[in-house]
Parts: structure tokens; C-alpha cells; sequence
């Protein structure tokens, strides 16, 4: 199964409401994954959001750009700037996107979400389009986090109005822990591994 059939695949098996997870090694070049196979099949048809831990995604973004060709540089640019919109979590840069919401990191959950939720409802009341969230630097939040950042994770969702966008979480198997990723893949309907070896659907 080829890379470029995920986002696909995600746009047919999942609803609002629902988490797709993307799992992946630290050897497999998650920059492609994110921005030209999910954000570039994406941005036509949804409002795609990056919820940027640490500036993961920015750094994603700038090693993917150094990589493509003049040509293709500029197509991407034109896209991307402007069309994807960004809250920011923790500390880091954001170069690709206007940020709606800064977060100071916090695993405090009633913090997380007095903070989170009004960038959210901002989108959702301005957005025409179904609204996709793609959560970039998730492991390093349960790695530094632990028990208390999965449970903010978790119980968010049972707090958060989740039912009006789609969530997809890109999770680097190698830092997340263990009972971290098993708990978020219970409440997963699509599960899929990404490796340079090929993609494998585990849950859906």
C-alpha cells in the first residue's frame, strides 16, 4: 500500500468526531508524510489545522521545503501560506501559518481547555468547509508529560465539542510511551503504520 493512499483513506473511513492515528519510526520521513501527502491532499476541500506542539510542525515544514525543487517550492508556498491555520502549543516557532491560538504548555487539563477552546470555536464558526485538525509533536508531549499529558489528551475529548472536526494525531512510536499509545489507539477507529517499508492498517 502506497504512502500517497492515507489521506484517502482517511477522508473515507473516518467521520467528525472521530481520530485517525498515524504511527510511524523515528527513521521515517514524517515531513513528507505531513505536508505533501496529508496537508497537500487536504487543503482543497477542508480547513486544515495544525495543533503545533513545540514547533514540531514548523521544523517538519522547513526540512520538507528545503527538499522539493524551485518549481515546486513555489506551488507549495502558494498553497500552504494563507490556506492552513495553526495553534501553537508550547514553545517554538510557526513559519508556515498564521497561529489562532498561542498556547503556553500546560497538563493541566481545565487550563488546556480554557485556553484551547475559544482558537477552536473561532475556527469552527468562520470555517465553510469540514474542518481537519492534524496534531504534530504529540509523543513529545506524553514523553515529557506522562500520565498527567494523557489524561489531558483523553479527558479533552470528553470535554470539547469534538463531534464538529475530524482529529488526526501523528504519533512517533519510538518517544510516545507505551500505555500512552494504547490508550489513544482504543479510542481510534483507523490505526495505520507508516514505515519505509510500507503502510499497514492496524486498526479499521
Amino acid at each position: 500500500m502506497e504512502r500517497g493512499i492515507i489521506a484517502k483513506m482517511i477522508i473515507d473511513e473516518i467521520k467528525n468526531g472521530d481520530i485517525a492515528i498515524i504511527e510511524y519510526p523515528s527513521t521515517f520521513p514524517a515531513h513528507e508524510l505531513l505536508w505533501d501527502n496529508l496537508v497537500m491532499s487536504f487543503i482543497e476541500d477542508f480547513e486544515v489545522v495544525i495543533d503545533d506542539f513545540f514547533g514540531v510542525g514548523d521544523i517538519l515544514f522547513r526540512t520538507y521545503i528545503r527538499r522539493v525543487s524551485p518549481e515546486k517550492y513555489k506551488r507549495v508556498m502558494e498553497r500552504i501560506m494563507g490556506n492552513v491555520k495553526a495553534v501553537k502549543i508550547g514553545p517554538g516557532k510557526i513559519s508556515y501559518s498564521e497561529i489562532v491560538e498561542e498556547i503556553p504548555l500546560t497538563y493541566e487539563l481545565s487550563e488546556f481547555i480554557k485556553l484551547y477552546y475559544p482558537g477552536i470555536r473561532e475556527i469552527l464558526a468562520k470555517s465553510s468547509k469540514r474542518v481537519v485538525f492534524i496534531t504534530v509533536g504529540l509523543a513529545e508531549y506524553l514523553y515529557f508529560g506522562g500520565e498527567r499529558a494523557l489524561e489531558t489528551i483523553l479527558l479533552s475529548r470528553s470535554v470539547l465539542p469534538i463531534e464538529d472536526w475530524t482529529s488526526i494525531y501523528l504519533l512517533n512510536l519510538d518517544l510516545a510511551p507505551e500505555k500512552s499509545v494504547a490508550a489513544l489507539e482504543e479510542i481510534s477507529p483507523l490505526v495505520i503504520y507508516a514505515s519505509n517499508k510500507g503502510v499497514l492498517v492496524k486498526k479499521g
